[in-house]
């Protein structure tokens, strides 16, 4: 029970840490929508898809880079 209880504790936290990160870097991610809009076909899906992989490898590696 202790580690379900530190798991879902542990979540919440990321989710924070998350939040707090997406906020601090707002106009870099509008920079990189309005990028993508102004792309046209394949160049359009691959920046998406490079916006999107990075944007996630990105919030999961909080941790790694939060100071203790």
């Amino acid at each position: 029970m202790k580690i379900i209880t530190k798991v879902v504790k542990g979540f919440f936290t990321w989710l924070k840490d998350a939040g707090m990160e997406v906020i601090a870097q707002a106009f870099t991610l509008l920079g990189f929508f309005i990028a993508w809009l102004t792309l046209t076909g394949s160049a359009r899906d691959i920046v998406g898809i490079a916006v999107m992989a990075t944007t996630i490898i990105w919030l999961i590696t909080i941790p790694l880079r939060k100071e203790k």
